[in-house]
């Protein structure tokens, strides 16, 4: 039997929390896809009509640690571009080299920085909200990868 569940808590460092455990019958090893719980509506060019709705698998997550009700998974595959395992080191880095090039009072803070200071924040500079480019959320859906 396949084992579903949800992301519980989004951890820093490209890991994530998963709302099953060793009791629902989760083992360290395991990989599970990442995906919205309701998928994406698809709609036909030619009648406008809905097609039904497709799967967008954001990443997928091998389980590092396993507890009696959760699991701690590392994000191994994701769409994006930094990579989801290395996105929390470059939200670091990035905050201090946007202070190297704009001034210490720069916070990132569409990645994650305090939003306290004097100074403008990266968001103002590009003209609007940053998007997280991990894409994972709290509540998307979690499904067990069958190895063959």
């Amino acid at each position: 039997m396949t084992v579903e569940g949800k992301v519980a808590k989004i951890l820093g460092k490209g890991e994530v929390v998963l709302n099953r455990g060793r009791m629902h019958g989760v083992r360290q090893g395991m990989v599970f896809e990442i995906f919205a719980p309701e998928g994406e509506e698809v709609w036909d060019p030619d009648t406008g009509e809905t097609l039904g709705t497709v799967e967008d698998v954001k990443a997928k997550a091998e389980v590092t640690e396993v507890k009696e009700k959760l699991a701690i998974a590392r994000l191994v595959d994701s769409d994006s571009p930094f990579g989801a395992a290395g996105f929390g080191e470059m939200q670091e880095n990035l905050q201090r080299i946007f202070g190297q090039m704009f001034g210490e009072n720069v916070q990132v803070q569409g990645f994650g920085g305090t939003g306290q200071g004097d100074g403008p924040d990266l968001e103002s500079m590009f003209g609007g909200p940053l998007e997280d480019v991990t894409k994972v959320q709290v509540g998307d859906a979690a499904r067990e990868i069958k190895r063959r």
